[in-house]
């Protein structure tokens, strides 16, 4: 496992967030799904998501969820993707979504806030080294 996976996890797991998939997506209720922001699409080897924004059904707030295409890398590795969060313009980022990750699937995270003040955005790649992955920009 490379050291970006085991920071990931751990990471994740430290958080109580980790809740890695295959294949399976999460059930959304309460929201009035938007479109995927194209602008957000984050893509590595052959690896690929898009931030999907949403409205509250319940409050009217702005929502952001990561929707990934989880295929083999063309290295013939599983691909990961996760949604990241910023409070301060986009100069600092942190993993709000557990990791998902499989061949051949399609997944998504829960909706996260992301009002007036913050940007959401993807990240996917296959972690075989530390900096194999890419993110999107923040939306």
């Amino acid at each position: 496992m490379s050291r970006a996976v085991r920071m990931l996890a751990v990471g994740a797991a430290a958080a109580g967030l980790f809740t890695a998939t295959g294949g399976s997506a999460q059930a959304q209720d309460g929201y009035s799904d938007g479109d995927y922001q194209a602008s957000t699409k984050a893509e590595f080897v052959n690896c690929g998501g898009e931030v999907q924004l949403g409205t509250s059904l319940s409050n009217g707030s702005l929502y952001a969820r990561g929707g990934f295409t989880l295929n083999l890398s063309s290295r013939g590795r599983e691909c990961w993707g996760w949604l990241e969060r910023s409070t301060d313009g986009g100069h600092t980022w942190t993993t709000i979504s557990g990791g998902h990750h499989g061949a051949g699937v399609f997944a998504q995270t829960y909706y996260y806030y992301d009002g007036v003040g913050y940007l959401a955005r993807v990240c996917v790649g296959d972690l075989l080294y530390d900096n194999s992955y890419s993110c999107g920009a923040g939306v």
